[in-house]
C-alpha cells in the first residue's frame, strides 16, 4: 500500500489506488500512531486537495468514517504517539484534512451532529429498533458520546500548545499552515466551515455563563498565525448572515472594532477623524500594521457589508463607528482590485441617503451625533466631552 502513497505524483497511480479501495484503507491505517499513519494522513491530505477529483475523494472519505477517525487522532495526547514532533504533525495534518471534509455541506453535518449534544440529533422517542436498522443515515439518529466540538475548542485556545517561536507576523498562509509549532491552528478553518450551515452558527452564538463562543474567539483576530486569523475571521462573516442577530452583534459583542483594528494602518489620524471612532483603531500610531493577508481582508470586508445589508440601525450604528475613514485609507493603499471594490460596495451603503430621507441625511446623522456628544472648538484642535 505505502508504494503507492509513495507513488501520488503519478494521475494513473492515483485513480488505480482509489479505483481498488485506497481511500477506505488510508483511513483505516490513520489511525495508527506510527510513521505509517501518518505517512496515511498526509496521503489522505494531499487526495483531498489536489486535482479535478478531490471532491469526489471527500465525499468517499466521509463514507469511510474519517470525521471520526480525525477527531480521534486530533484528541490524541503526546503519550499515544511516544514522540511530540510526530504528534504535532499528526494533529496538524488531521486537522487541515478535517478541513477539506467540512468544505461539504455533508462533513458539516457530520461533524457537528456528532458533537453538539443539545442539538445534534433528530431523536424520536417513538423509535423503534427497527426504525433505527432501517435508517437511510443512521448517523442522525445516534446520540454523540463526547461534546468533540468542545474538547477540540479548548485545545484551539489553551496557548501551551504553540511553542513560543510561533510568533512571526511575516508568515504566509501556506508558510504557517505546514508549521507544526501551533498544532491546532487548522481547527479555526473548521470554524469557519462549520458556520456555513446554521446548527454551527447557532454553536459560536449561543450564550452560555453570560458569554458567546464566539466572543471568546474575536481575539484571535490580532494573533500572529495568518491561519488563525483567516479562519476565525470566515466564521464571523458566516454569524454574519444572521440577519437577526445583527443588533447583538453589534451593540452587545462591538463586532465592529474587531473588524477594523486589522484594517486600520499606521496613517496618522486628523483629531476630528479620532472623535467617536474606538482608540484600538489609533492607539498603535505608526507602529500599526494593517492585515498582510489578502484572503482575510476580503472577508472582514465581506463581514460589514453583510451588517450594512441588516437595515437602517446597522447602518446608522457602522456609520457612527467611522467605519467610513478606516475604509478610506485602507483603499488608498489596497492593491487588489476585488477588495477595493468590496470596499466602495461599503462607502456606497454608507454615504448613500436612507430611503424617503433628504439628500445629505446620512452624513449629517455623524455630524449632528458627535456635535450633542462633544464640544469640538472650530478655531482649536483640543476637544472637551460636554457634561
Amino acid at each position: 500500500m505505502m508504494k503507492y502513497v509513495s507513488s501520488f505524483s503519478y494521475r494513473d497511480s492515483i485513480e488505480a489506488f482509489v479505483s481498488h479501495g485506497g481511500i477506505a484503507s488510508l483511513c483505516k491505517l490513520s489511525s495508527r500512531s506510527e510513521d505509517s499513519g501518518t505517512n496515511a494522513l498526509i496521503a489522505l491530505l494531499s487526495l483531498s486537495s489536489l486535482g479535478t477529483m478531490s471532491n469526489q475523494r471527500v465525499e468517499e472519505m466521509i463514507e469511510a468514517g474519517s470525521v471520526s477517525r480525525m477527531v480521534e487522532v486530533a484528541l490524541s495526547s503526546i503519550e499515544d504517539c511516544g514522540n511530540e514532533e510526530r504528534w504535532r504533525k499528526r494533529i496538524n495534518v488531521s486537522l487541515a484534512l478535517l478541513t477539506n471534509m467540512t468544505r461539504t455541506e455533508r462533513g458539516s453535518i457530520d461533524l457537528c451532529g456528532r458533537s453538539m449534544p443539545d442539538e445534534a440529533i433528530r431523536w424520536e422517542p417513538s423509535s423503534t429498533k427497527n426504525d433505527i436498522e432501517s435508517s437511510e443515515d443512521r448517523r442522525d439518529i445516534l446520540l454523540p458520546e463526547k461534546p468533540t466540538m468542545a474538547i477540540l475548542l479548548s485545545r484551539f485556545l489553551t496557548s501551551s500548545f504553540i511553542r513560543d517561536g510561533n510568533n512571526n507576523l511575516h508568515q504566509t498562509f501556506y508558510e504557517a499552515s505546514e508549521c507544526i509549532d501551533d498544532p491546532y491552528q487548522h481547527f479555526a478553518t473548521i470554524l469557519m466551515n462549520v458556520t456555513q450551515v446554521e446548527r454551527g452558527r447557532r454553536y459560536l452564538m449561543r450564550i452560555s455563563d453570560g458569554k458567546s463562543i464566539l466572543e471568546t474567539l474575536l481575539l484571535q483576530l490580532r494573533s500572529t498565525n495568518p491561519v488563525r486569523r483567516q479562519g476565525i475571521t470566515g466564521a464571523i462573516k458566516n454569524c454574519c448572515f444572521e440577519k437577526d442577530s445583527a443588533w447583538w452583534l453589534l451593540n452587545q459583542l462591538h463586532i465592529l472594532k474587531h473588524l477594523l483594528y486589522p484594517l486600520a494602518g499606521p496613517e496618522e489620524l486628523e483629531l476630528d477623524e479620532k472623535i467617536g471612532m474606538d482608540p484600538d483603531l489609533w492607539l498603535e500610531g505608526p507602529d500599526k500594521r494593517r492585515e498582510p493577508d489578502h484572503l482575510t481582508r476580503l472577508l472582514l470586508i465581506e463581514a460589514i457589508l453583510l451588517l450594512c445589508a441588516t437595515g437602517k440601525q446597522s447602518r446608522q450604528s457602522i456609520r457612527v463607528a467611522r467605519t467610513y475613514i478606516i475604509l478610506k485609507l485602507a483603499d488608498m493603499v489596497e492593491e487588489s482590485e476585488d477588495i477595493s471594490e468590496k470596499i466602495n460596495e461599503v462607502v456606497q451603503f454608507l454615504r448613500r441617503d436612507e430611503e424617503g430621507e433628504e439628500e445629505g441625511s446620512s452624513d449629517r446623522f455623524v455630524q449632528e451625533k458627535y456635535r450633542v456628544e462633544y464640544d469640538i472648538s472650530t478655531s482649536s484642535d483640543n476637544y472637551d466631552l460636554v457634561d
